[in-house]
């Protein structure tokens, strides 16, 4: 019961300010510790740097993903982002295992297009968070500690695959709805999260971090998966349509100054793309989501050999 109310405490308010309180063009008058916190969100992942953890000192275990199959849930346009959210009543998902040292409820997820997070210097197209708060607190008390909320990111790279719509297929009918920001929910909707989530779930890189938007609270245990869903041309150009106050809606990167580990699942160098690369695609987001998309059509390219020569997974030096 009290993961349902939670739930409901979290779908009905935004983890951030209202929309007219901040923009993603003027971050540096961002409220609450947005400009002056320590360990803030996103940042840019460096797979050599990553820390390997083979005596599960922080990462204890497999993630476990429970009840992610079906999930009932309603969609919005907050102004800054568009939302997923989990129908009060109806059972939430809960995630524990890996970095977690309690079960966390599922609250919502959503989405941002370019990545806020990077990896080796390389934005990718898009970006979906899973947001959940630690099972048996209110919104309140969990913003208030410092392992409250547990937050995972899943990339997408657009691809020209005979099956990459499938990721997102769930989503797209709800997206013409919720092109301008309102207070609109669309209809409840059950939907199989386990869709959207990495191919491995158990590759991944963690770290103790903030939330993305204002107040930028500093408690988030953050995965970030290293393994891509895939997506559609089509399906990337339509977020650029949706109005979210702007061009983007991805918070620039923070200094990583702090520990990021990596699961012995992940890769110690998820690609051999130079790091321009990535400035690229974002700067290119800006004009154009086709001549981003086409650019990352080259990117999935370089995996596919990166692939075949090196495989997915080689060992890192550095250990815990």
């Amino acid at each position: 019961m009290k993961s349902f109310i939670v739930l409901v405490l979290l779908g009905a308010a935004d983890l951030s300010l209202q929309a007219s309180d901040w923009s993603y063009d003027y971050e540096t008058q961002w409220p609450g510790i947005c400009t002056t916190g320590q360990q803030q969100s996103p940042i840019n992942i460096m797979t050599q740097d990553a820390v390997l953890d083979p005596h599960e000192a922080h990462i204890r275990g497999h993630l476990q993903f429970r009840g992610y199959g079906d999930v009932r849930v309603t969609a919005t346009n907050n102004g800054h982002t568009l939302k997923w959210s989990g129908v009060y009543g109806t059972p939430a998902p809960v995630l524990s295992g890996g970095p977690l040292r309690s079960n966390y409820t599922f609250v919502q997820f959503h989405l941002h297009w370019l990545s806020e997070h990077a990896i080796d210097g390389m934005k990718y197209p898009l970006e979906i968070h899973f947001v959940h708060v630690k099972t048996g607190l209110t919104l309140e008390q969990a913003l208030a500690r410092p392992d409250g909320l547990a937050v995972v990111g899943v990339m997408a790279l657009v691809s020209r695959g005979t099956d990459n719509e499938r990721a997102l297929a769930q989503l797209m009918p709800a997206v013409p709805e919720l092109m301008n920001t309102t207070q609109y929910e669309t209809a409840p909707k059950h939907i199989d999260m386990t869709r959207l989530l990495s191919p491995d779930v158990q590759s991944y890189y963690t770290y103790h971090g903030s939330l993305t938007t204002p107040r930028c609270q500093e408690v988030v245990t953050w995965i970030v998966m290293d393994k891509p869903i895939y997506i559609s041309d089509a399906q990337y150009k339509m977020f650029g349509k949706v109005d979210v106050g702007g061009n983007y809606n991805y918070r620039s990167l923070q200094p990583v100054n702090r520990v990021v580990y990596r699961s012995m699942a992940a890769s110690c160098s998820s690609i051999i793309i130079p790091s321009v690369t990535g400035t690229l695609i974002s700067l290119l987001s800006c004009l154009s989501s086709s001549l981003a998309s086409g650019i990352n059509k080259g990117i999935n390219s370089l995996l596919n050999v990166k692939r075949k020569f090196l495989g997915d997974y080689k060992q890192c030096v550095k250990l815990a």
